[in-house]
């Protein structure tokens, strides 16, 4: 009997340390698929660049000291999981001596229990970290500020809550063996501007993913039902660009290096259309992600289709 409450004991203090230790990780140190999770982020661009760009950067302010605050008590569950430790210790010693006793790991694993409430709590206040498309976003507000009407603002989102969302989902298909595969439509950047030229510049960067759903499927050998689980099945980027040209400042003029098929940085050309006094492209890229400045290069470069008309 008492070398069980020796076993038990032990196997107590053994399992709430790895429970506790389990549940107190920080999150964004231990991504599970090797993919980085980033803190979902929704602006809604509607106001002067530089309020848009301060209100972001205050955002991110208000973020870390949320997560500072959270930090300063992050010990006080391991000081009580400990103190639960060396309450069922006494209980340990007890039984060595030979007086059976639990009273001591009853308040133990009370504390254990306190301890983990408390750190789940404490979790709240962990954050991601921002993805590299919110700095990128503002680097392009930046850029285009200068461009802008006097007195015009940014019209638009930046959408950085989730590629693969439910409510994301465009569409859904079956191949024979009845598997459903997802396609994800994310515009996560839309922008529209009057610029200082007279023009009226449109952004818009989509990344599409697919994943193929879990499915059951019966074994050919033993005859078995197996779940297999959702297969992430690749992503690519569309960018679109549209220019409502300013017919008294310029004219649209063909560019043997701006036409489908050209390959603009990250990004090939897919469509082009100069009809109606207005520029219309899309630029598929590949790639996982596409850099703020890919996005300004493929921008400039549409300009190339421009030319300034001559002074009256």
């Amino acid at each position: 009997m008492p070398a069980l409450c020796i076993v038990g004991v032990i196997g107590i203090i053994i399992l709430s340390l790895f429970f506790y230790l389990l549940n107190t990780a920080r999150k964004k140190n231990a991504p599970a698929t090797g993919k980085k999770d980033y803190t979902p982020v929704y602006v809604s661009i509607a106001d002067k660049p530089d309020s848009i760009m301060r209100g972001m950067d205050k955002f991110v302010r208000d973020v870390q000291k949320t997560e500072s605050a959270g930090d300063k008590w992050r010990w006080i569950p391991m000081f009580i999981f400990l103190a639960g430790v060396a309450l069922s210790t006494i209980d340990l010693l007890l039984i060595l001596f030979g007086y059976f006793s639990l009273v001591f790991t009853g308040g133990g694993i009370l504390l254990w229990i306190a301890a983990f409430v408390m750190a789940r709590s404490l979790r709240k206040s962990d954050s991601f970290d921002f993805s590299p498309r919110y700095k990128g976003t503002k680097e392009i507000l930046h850029t285009l500020r200068d461009d802008l009407k006097p007195g015009a603002t940014f019209l638009g989102h930046l959408d950085l809550t989730g590629a693969m969302l439910k409510t994301k989902v465009a569409r859904e298909t079956k191949d024979t063996r009845n598997r459903t595969t997802q396609y994800f439509r994310d515009e996560w950047l839309s922008l529209k501007a009057k610029l200082f030229d007279g023009n009226v510049l449109r952004v818009s960067a989509i990344q599409k993913s697919k994943k193929r759903q879990s499915y059951t499927q019966r074994s050919r050998i033993s005859g078995k039902y197996k779940t297999k689980p959702e297969k992430f099945k690749g992503t690519e980027h569309d960018l679109k660009i549209r220019i409502v040209v300013n017919p008294d400042a310029y004219q649209i003029v063909p560019n043997q290096n701006f036409k489908p098929g050209a390959s603009i940085g990250k990004y090939i050309i897919s469509q082009l259309s100069t009809e109606g006094g207005m520029i219309n492209v899309v630029a598929s890229s590949p790639f996982e992600e596409v850099e703020q400045a890919q996005i300004l290069n493929l921008i400039k470069s549409t300009y190339s289709l421009l030319q300034r008309k001559a002074a009256s």
